[in-house]
């Protein structure tokens, strides 16, 4: 199979994770990564300052928007004051860090879109799902996931939808769950099993990054995005106090992505074994 033309910033990624693993992961060899990817950042919203007055405004619309619900008393924005304000500063920083990344997959600079908004709205509503993951809630995050992916198809998907989306969705899912078991609307063991199976996720993704400084097999990453909308469906259920039937929708979406990973596998002649490390839904 012919490999795919990478664009200018994908190599420029992977000659310095390449470094990093000839380095050993050494203190100073993170240190020297972390340097020349501030640089590269730098760059980036040098040579595309429309970009970075885009991201910015993005990001200060999202903290206006937190600032003013809780100052409206509008639960759980106000007693989340200071979380959800760190927790999108940590977003500000993660998206201007990745501005390189607002390229087609085939390297043409893109602006940001209503993809990317859809996206952003998803991570702005993590803290909020942490807090109280009420049915309006998860489906807002749930239809942001479907029309995001819409959109970016219709129009030009960007490196940074395709390789950061997933991140978000994680995340969102963490929170929802994380809320739902602290009120007891769903079960301790089905919890641990999807949090489980979202860690190996990242785990598996963290390790092809770092471990081998490449990409993620989209066919493997990809393979479990059929039971998205289960997994969806059993924490609005959660949210709606429907316990019995959010355990049931959750395990069973997470059964389902298990298998579909492990189909993944076989039909590329990969060693099902490794499908331990890939059992993320994304």
């Amino acid at each position: 199979m012919e490999e795919p033309t990478l664009t200018e910033g994908e190599v420029w990624a992977r000659d310095e994770l390449a470094c990093l693993r000839r380095r050993r992961f050494t203190p100073p060899a993170i240190g020297g990564f972390l340097i020349a990817s501030g640089r590269r950042s730098a760059a980036v919203r040098s040579a595309r300052p429309g970009l970075a007055r885009q991201s910015r405004g993005w990001m200060a619309a999202g903290a206006g928007a937190w600032a003013v619900l809780a100052l409206a008393g509008v639960q759980p924005f106000r007693r989340r004051l200071w979380g959800g304000l760190g927790w999108w500063a940590a977003t500000s920083a993660m998206l201007d860090w990745h501005l390189g990344m607002m390229e087609t997959e085939d390297g043409h600079p893109r602006s940001l879109g209503p993809a990317d908004a859809l996206t952003l709205t998803r991570a702005w509503l993590v803290p909020v799902a942490a807090d109280l993951p009420s049915p309006l809630v998860c489906a807002a995050a749930a239809a942001t996931d479907v029309f995001d992916g819409r959109l970016a198809r219709g129009s030009a998907p960007t490196r940074a939808g395709r390789d950061l989306e997933g991140l978000v969705d994680a995340c969102f899912a963490v929170a929802a769950l994380r809320g739902a078991r602290r009120r007891q609307w769903i079960g301790r063991v089905v919890v641990g099993a999807e949090l489980t199976r979202l860690a190996a996720g990242f785990g598996y993704t963290l390790y092809v990054y770092f471990g081998q400084a490449d990409s993620p097999d989209p066919a493997v990453t990809r393979a479990a995005r059929v039971t998205t909308p289960v997994r969806a469906a059993g924490l609005i259920a959660a949210g709606a106090r429907h316990r019995r039937l959010a355990d049931l929708l959750v395990a069973g979406g997470a059964a389902w992505s298990v298998f579909a990973v492990v189909r993944a596998l076989h039909d590329r002649g990969l060693s099902p074994g490794a499908a331990a490390s890939t059992l993320s839904g994304r």
